[in-house]
């Protein structure tokens, strides 16, 4: 048995009939049902890239004294550059957070930064 729909000429099949097999008629009206049920505030399907292509998503950085696991520190951050510099410092400073293990002063350090806009430890050069 066949299912069908004809919404007139403003539609996709223009003024043709289009016809649906009994289980693609109640796959789709189960989808639209878990759709109707669902949480009306929630965000509409994308398929944008979620982090703008402007922004980095990685960045080096040094430490200037010996950095805690669990703790916050300001990181000079480098690499600002193309290709990225090793011994200049762009002067930006971002407040990072250590989540892996202390490091010592002075080590490099490669820092990520969250969709929240927070920075955190990535990986350390090891003493």
């Amino acid at each position: 048995m066949s299912q069908g729909a004809s919404n007139g000429a403003g539609q996709g099949a223009g003024k043709s009939f289009v016809s649906f097999s009994r289980p693609a008629a109640q796959r789709i009206a189960k989808a639209v049902r878990v759709v109707e049920g669902g949480n009306r505030a929630q965000p509409g399907l994308t398929f944008d890239h979620p982090m703008p292509s402007t922004s980095f998503a990685l960045r080096l950085g040094k430490t200037t004294a010996s950095w805690t696991k669990g703790t916050l520190a300001t990181i000079a951050l480098y690499g600002a550059g193309t290709p990225p510099s090793e011994t200049t410092s762009s002067a930006t400073l971002a407040n990072c957070v250590n989540k892996f293990a202390t490091v010592a002063s002075g080590k490099w350090v490669m820092l990520g930064k969250a969709s929240n806009g927070s920075w955190y430890l990535i990986s350390a050069e090891c003493s």
